[in-house]
């Protein structure tokens, strides 16, 4: 899986500008993460149509089982107590996985992107290609 970090980011604007960005170059929104505190995770789910996964410790402790149950049913935003574990899950090496986990813990939002999926590029298309001009195509 190849994955492209973008960020950090300090402001939901400037988040949504860069999803905006990688989606008008062709990467898929069901390709397309941003990493980001508990308290970012509901304006950039509202702003953007890519998967949010956010940490916030004290927000997933004080819920009851209930609402934990319709943020699943009614949010996509998916809520986490280990980015570190999520991040080394998107291909990250354990030092990008420890420092971007370390930013988003400080309010610092982060984008992973899986380039292998984007538009225009064939992930199947491993032949080599050939330069060779064909002399007869061009008499």
């Amino acid at each position: 899986m190849a994955e492209e970090i973008f960020g950090p980011f300090d402001s939901v604007e400037d988040t949504v500008k860069t999803v905006n960005i990688l989606e008008l170059e062709g990467y898929s929104n069901t390709n397309i993460t941003i990493f980001a505190h508990g308290k970012y995770a509901d304006k950039l789910n509202d702003q953007t149509d890519v998967s949010v996964t956010s940490f916030d410790p004290e927000s997933t402790q004080d819920q009851s089982f209930l609402e934990k149950i319709k943020k699943v049913f009614f949010n996509d935003i998916h809520e986490t107590d280990d980015l570190y574990g999520h991040l080394l899950d998107r291909g990250l090496s354990e030092d990008q996985a420890k420092d971007y986990s370390n930013q988003v813990q400080s309010g610092k939002i982060v984008i992973t992107a899986e380039n292998e999926w984007k538009m225009g590029n064939d992930p199947t298309d491993d032949t080599i290609k050939m330069k060779e001009k064909v002399d007869h195509l061009y008499q």
